[in-house]
């Protein structure tokens, strides 16, 4: 480093000399005089050359023993350091931000060979970009609101009560906060906006920052309507900024919307989450997978009474020797949890087949196939024919559920990362998305039917949620879900929406085998009547109610 910085130095003598160059100095007093404020002006040059270096290099040094801790703690807790999304948030933004900071402070002359290397690694294609940055935020922002999760606890590193040791410093709150404004979520924007208030330090780094809090915090009272902590905030961010044109202007056009200025007296208590809705309120269909992924819905015990834990034995003569055991969650429509179906060589297998071919997922919309955040995950497909293990894996499931495999899809390979979720959803297609020509062929009909397979632990978060049976399916290694996606009818059963939770924590795999309806008639028939309009229970019911009519009628015309 020492030549690069003489060589600057030296520039810059050259550039204060070029100006005066071929003049002659000894000879005069007068001239040597100028000549010696020239000097001192070299030597204020210098010094500030030095000083600014010597700051650039304080701060590099500081950055370098930074990451030199985060890496070393990264190593000590091995591949579970990976686990918090807390500590894989501040991985993206150390690799974006952070080191952007660092890139730009060392683009002069002095670090110029260090920043070509610095910006090969940078540019390759596996280094995370700043899209990558705000998709570790949403995941954060995902988890909060589906878990009802407070800032405050997340800040201190604390997720759903298990202490993963990592903080948040006032500078993150603000970035988190930035993008809950940006995507609409006020009261979560706002109690990032405070936390990061609170964790000020008063350090010289923070300066400017408060200023930026509080002018975030009046937009995000303004969204919630407390107009009255609006005022005082922004009160408070004119102190702070006197000169502020922007601020003054901003603050009289807001006096001039208000209108009546008896509305600075209102103020609405600004609560981190909504109340849990009351068992008669109406509810949005995301609202219900968040409650329902959250554990604030359940069912009764009342309501579990009647399911059943045993053994399947009569699907194939194989089970009569090798039962399978199987747990009822939900009777109408079937919802079974199937366990210690898949083994961990068959994993093994399946790990390396699905090596480097992960994609990012996406949804069917009404005209194609989109990747979007109601989808948050990586995925693969693989024929049966891949591997022999993939036909065994099929064996089974037709052995589990009674179900021809022939016209199964392809297996499906899922990962879920950071705050990886899959919003609510149905397995089946809708008419639209056959009409559209979106779906691979559409002669083998529709989804009859899903086998969910766990993969892995998860250590918290990932579940299964079916919003509409109130029922939550926690991750399980070794275990298989499987639910009827249609009426025996052949329509769609929206009963089954379903979706899968946030991770917390942990790294999620999942197999997923959707079979068709295509020769599946003596599998599964149909029933007397449209089973889509009515359950058999209904139909029970409504018999009864009939013949108890009838036998009214007749005692009435006897008599």
């Amino acid at each position: 480093m020492i030549f690069p910085v003489f060589s600057v130095f030296l520039l810059v003598l050259h550039q204060l000399f070029s100006g005066v160059s071929g003049r002659e100095f000894y000879s005069s007093i007068n001239e040597m005089t100028k000549v010696f404020g020239y000097e001192q002006k070299m030597l204020q040059h210098v010094q500030k050359f030095l000083a600014d270096n010597q700051g650039k290099l304080d701060f590099l040094k500081a950055r370098l023993r930074e990451f030199e801790s985060e890496r070393n703690e990264a190593r000590e807790w091995g591949p579970a350091y990976f686990d918090s999304p807390l500590n894989q948030y501040l991985l993206n933004k150390r690799l974006t931000v952070d080191w952007q900071r660092v890139e730009n402070l060392m683009e002069t002359s002095t670090g110029e060979k260090p920043l070509n290397r610095l910006r090969k690694l940078r540019n390759r294609e596996t280094m995370p970009d700043k899209k990558e940055l705000e998709g570790a935020i949403d995941g954060l922002l995902r988890l909060q609101y589906v878990y009802r999760l407070k800032a405050k606890d997340l800040a201190r590193g604390i997720l759903d009560g298990v202490d993963y040791g990592t903080q948040l410093n006032s500078e993150h709150c603000v970035d988190i906060a930035r993008l809950a404004l940006r995507d609409q979520h006020p009261r979560l924007a706002h109690s990032w906006l405070m936390e990061a208030k609170d964790r000020l330090t008063g350090g010289e780094k923070e300066k400017n920052l408060k200023p930026q809090i509080l002018a975030l915090l009046v937009q995000a009272k303004k969204e919630l309507e407390d107009y009255r902590g609006l005022n005082e905030t922004y009160q408070e961010l004119v102190q702070i900024q006197p000169a502020s044109e922007e601020h003054s202007k901003n603050y009289e056009s807001f006096l001039e919307a208000l209108g009546e200025k008896a509305l600075l007296n209102k103020s609405q208590p600004i609560l981190e989450h909504p109340p849990i809705p009351n068992e008669d309120e109406l509810v949005g269909e995301f609202q219900a997978y968040s409650l329902t992924c959250s554990g604030h819905w359940q069912l009764t015990p009342s309501q579990k009474r009647h399911l059943r834990c045993g053994y399947v034995t009569e699907t194939h003569p194989f089970l009569w020797i090798a039962p399978l055991k199987a747990e009822e969650l939900f009777q109408d429509p079937l919802l079974v949890l199937y366990h210690d179906v898949i083994y961990q060589s068959e994993i093994d297998v399946i790990r390396k087949l699905t090596e480097n071919r992960l994609i990012r997922a996406t949804i069917t919309s009404n005209n194609e196939s989109v990747v979007s955040n109601v989808r948050t995950s990586q995925f693969t497909f693989i024929p049966a024919t891949a591997h022999k293990v993939l036909a065994t894996i099929d064996q089974r499931v037709s052995d589990m559920t009674n179900m021809n495999m022939k016209y199964a899809e392809d297996h499906q390979f899922a990962n879920y990362g950071i705050g990886g979720h899959y919003g609510q959803h149905t397995d089946w297609f809708n008419q639209a998305s056959f009409d559209a020509g979106l779906i691979s062929s559409p002669e083998l009909g529709n989804r009859i039917a899903t086998v969910l397979f766990y993969l892995s632990d998860v250590e918290q978060g990932g579940g299964t949620a079916f919003p509409q049976l109130r029922t939550l399916l926690k991750p399980q290694k070794y275990a298989a879900a499987f639910w009827h996606n249609l009426h025996a009818s052949g329509v769609g059963d929206v009963r089954t929406q379903h979706g899968a939770c946030p991770i917390i924590t942990g790294s999620k795999w999942v197999q997923n085998r959707w079979i068709r309806e295509n020769d599946q008639s003596d599998r599964r028939p149909c029933e007397l009547w449209d089973d889509s309009l009515a359950t058999f229970a209904q139909i029970l019911e409504l018999s009864k109610r009939n013949e108890e009519q009838a036998a009214s009628i007749y005692q009435t015309n006897i008599s």
